[in-house]
């Protein structure tokens, strides 16, 4: 796939467990094509600033927090919403690093550590957080909470866009084939405005099969791919 947006750089900063949170059998999603994933969709989108961005399958909100880390001064309001309850309280944890104050508790727990273990990884991470604080212009507001995003549930919020890794392998039941996808896309319509750009995340097997969105974009990388949507506009 070409890169149109996200330069190829180091993004060493932001890996999983160096200062942003991680516990083992949560995934974590490539930086780089976050990145170009979230300018493609803003290129779609009407709004180019204050974007409600939203993450159904967020997991521990690792692509959440790098875009709000990385884009926020075109990002104004982050949601995630996953199943899990662990998976809610590292996302808790990792978007907090989206605030002063959640640098500042991060910061001392990384010196705590340094100073008891003497780790290079540690005082690597700890110059990683000094680069990372320099990168919040303005704090972008946050909200987790639980939900299936297989059910249809009205929320409180219309997001701009939407882009969600939708669980795979064995880490979690989630069906293969088209019924869980098609599910998860059909619930996401009650939530959609008119001009909410969606992205998905999946598996090559995969496939959206509904006549509720519009496909703009579909992009294979390696064993993945993602498919950009909007919903279909009705004469």
């Amino acid at each position: 796939m070409e890169y149109k947006y996200a330069k190829k750089e180091n993004y060493e900063d932001f890996a999983s467990g160096r200062v942003i949170y991680h516990v083992g059998g949560e995934p974590t999603f490539p930086v780089r094509l976050s990145l170009e994933i979230y300018e493609r969709c803003l290129s779609y989108s009407g709004k180019k600033t204050d974007i409600t961005l939203y993450d159904c399958c967020c997991g521990g909100a690792y692509m959440l927090t790098i875009l709000g880390l990385l884009k926020n001064n075109t990002i104004s309001m982050i949601y995630g919403s996953d199943i899990n309850q662990e998976s809610i309280r590292l996302a808790q944890d990792n978007l907090s690093l989206l605030s002063k104050s959640g640098i500042n508790k991060r910061r001392a727990e990384l010196e705590d550590l340094y100073q008891k273990y003497n780790k290079t990884s540690h005082l690597e991470a700890l110059q990683s957080i000094d680069r990372i604080e320099q990168l919040i212009d303005k704090e972008v507001r946050t909200s987790i909470f639980n939900q299936n995003a297989l059910e249809v549930s009205e929320l409180p919020f219309t997001p701009d866009i939407i882009i969600t890794d939708v669980p795979y392998g064995n880490m979690v039941e989630w069906d293969q084939g088209n019924g869980g996808i098609n599910q998860m896309m059909n619930a996401l319509s009650s939530v959609c405005g008119s001009e909410t750009i969606i992205c998905v995340c999946m598996n090559k097997k995969q496939k959206i099969q509904t006549d509720l969105y519009q496909r703009l974009e579909r992009q294979l990388i390696g064993k993945r791919k993602f498919e950009i949507y909007r919903k279909s506009r009705r004469e």
